[in-house]
């Protein structure tokens, strides 16, 4: 299976941080938090398959259990890396998980930020609830400055993932057009985790933390986070005035998540 790691700064001297996007997202959605956390690890964004510039093999299996594998075998092989924290958002966060099940031995703490996975019913639909913002991607892509300067538009396109669309730079519009376009991966992926609830145990060595924003639309309390699917030491936080992509609402704040949730181990 394809996975694609983009490594930063790398010093044998630091832990190793593997971050994992989501459904329709690219490693590139991490690029304002890498400064801050290369002061503290060796930063691994990673592209999954058909995203990014990961390439995509239509015969493989993407659930996400077999994503964590890739994820785990591309670390240990490409890199040499055994020993791992792990940081993902969203269909990412719930990738993040099934790692810490899959290679307890290897992962060291998880933070799972807004993560799927934790189903009240898993999802049976053919589409996911992003197909809207994957069709207007692949339209606006074509006039993004544009598209970014008109209000209605801009809306259009980020209301339903974060009520601070506003504030949203010109460099993250772009990065996630882009990808959220160029994501050949889209359906594939979704259709490999349609169905299915994370059910997998953590071991309590794995310190793990699962951060939501109180007004997240993509996977909001009453359909996606169900306390009983997760890690029953799990630490839960709840951030306030806070959307779906946590890392561009606070993105200081997600740094501070990451550092806690490794160094408390």
């Amino acid at each position: 299976m394809a996975i694609k790691t983009h490594q930063h700064i790398a010093n044998p001297a630091l832990p190793a941080l593997v971050l994992v996007h989501g459904l329709g997202s690219a490693g590139t959605i991490w690029k304002s938090l890498i400064p801050q956390l290369s002061e503290h690890f060796t930063v691994y964004p990673i592209d999954l398959p058909g995203h990014g510039v990961a390439p995509l093999d239509e015969d493989e299996e993407y659930d996400p259990r077999s994503l964590a594998h890739a994820i785990v075998n591309e670390m240990n092989s490409s890199h040499g890396v055994t020993e791992m924290h792990v940081a993902g958002n969203s269909l990412g966060g719930w990738i993040a998980l099934e790692m810490g099940s899959i290679a307890p031995d290897q992962v060291k703490s998880i933070t799972a930020l807004a993560p799927a996975g934790l189903w009240h019913e898993a999802p049976k639909k053919s589409y996911p609830p992003s197909l809207d913002a994957r069709i207007l991607a692949k339209i606006s892509r074509h006039f993004m400055t544009l598209a970014y300067r008109i209000p209605p538009l801009k809306a259009l396109g980020y209301k339903k993932i974060t009520h601070l669309w506003r504030e949203l730079s010109f460099e993250s519009c772009r990065d996630s057009v882009l990808a959220m376009a160029h994501s050949k991966g889209y359906m594939p992926l979704w259709h490999g985790a349609r169905g299915r609830k994370f059910d997998a145990q953590i071991p309590q060595h794995i310190n793990t933390s699962i951060v939501f924003g109180d007004y997240d639309l993509m996977l909001p309390e009453e359909i996606a986070q169900e306390k009983s699917a997760a890690p029953a030491h799990a630490n839960w936080v709840y951030v306030e005035n806070c959307a779906h992509v946590i890392m561009w609402n606070y993105p200081d704040l997600t740094v501070d998540f990451i550092r806690r949730t490794a160094a408390a181990r």
